[in-house]
């Protein structure tokens, strides 16, 4: 009976320290999948966005109106969070764009939801690329 109450007093700071112990841990973990799904949900909308511009691209007569269509047509599905896209796009077939493809690349300075993640990074940006290319019909 004796040995049960100084057990006790040994191990009454253990909970803490284990706590403490793990805590940082479990907090980069939580922070690590914070951030890597901001990543990919917006990776995930970019991709969208660019196959739509293109979808809307392969049905135009002329490249500039053509090109000013998927512009549009990117820019107004985009959502209000994301801001200043890089766009790009390019005819396989110059000379005659109908008779070729069209690719569109969309790129976007995605900024870290969390200090620690944007540190990692570049100027605390993850840069998002989405490339599409379709047939001109």
């Amino acid at each position: 009976m004796n040995l049960e109450p100084k057990r006790r007093k040994k191990e009454c700071g253990q909970a803490a320290v284990e706590f403490a112990l793990a805590l940082p841990l479990v907090l980069l973990l939580l922070i690590g999948i914070l951030e890597l799904g901001w990543v990919c949900a917006n990776e995930l909308i970019l991709e969208n966005i660019t196959r739509e511009g293109v979808r809307a691209g392969i049905v135009v007569t002329t490249s500039e109106d053509n090109s000013q269509l998927v512009i549009d047509r990117i820019n107004a599905m985009k959502p209000d969070h994301i801001k200043d896209l890089n766009i790009t796009i390019t005819y396989s077939n110059p000379d005659n764009f109908r008779a070729g493809d069209i690719t569109v690349v969309v790129t976007y300075e995605l900024p870290a939801i969390t200090p620690l993640s944007g540190m990692l990074t570049t100027d605390g940006e993850f840069t998002l690329v989405a490339e599409c290319t379709m047939k001109m019909s």
